[in-house]
């Protein structure tokens, strides 16, 4: 059996895991819960249900990367204009690679290209040591 957790490192844990959540980094999260980042690791590999909240925190986190991809791909980002060194206006611009990136991500047997599937190699080896 193992012993309850105090509830201070009950909180602890629960900002280590929203700051992990919130940027992706160990070393983020372990500086703003007050504990080395050696010991959020070792505490991962002998407690499994912490190591599933670290997954599930990093699981949100690609969410939140994802939903910005997503954004920029449709949304666009707005950028200023400039013409003979004034800025004249803003444009906002999209990003078509993002986007693709998206599709293929999602949607893989359907936008997958011809440039996504390896060509075959063929190797010709001729002997010029008796000419």
């Amino acid at each position: 059996m193992t012993d309850p957790i105090s509830p201070a490192r009950v909180a602890v844990r629960r900002r280590f895991l929203e700051i992990l959540a919130e940027t992706g980094s160990v070393r983020a999260a372990a500086s703003a819960s007050g504990r080395p980042r050696g010991a959020w690791l070792a505490l991962r590999g002998r407690d499994p249900g912490f190591a599933r909240a670290w997954e599930e925190a990093l699981d949100s986190y690609v969410e939140l990367l994802e939903a910005e991809a997503d954004r920029r791909a449709v949304g666009g980002e707005t950028e200023p204009v400039f013409y003979g060194g004034k800025q004249v206006g803003e444009r906002t611009r999209a990003s078509d690679s993002l986007l693709m990136f998206r599709l293929k991500a999602l949607r893989p047997q359907r936008y997958k290209g011809a440039a996504d599937e390896a060509e075959p190699l063929t190797v010709t080896i001729r002997d010029f040591s008796g000419e």
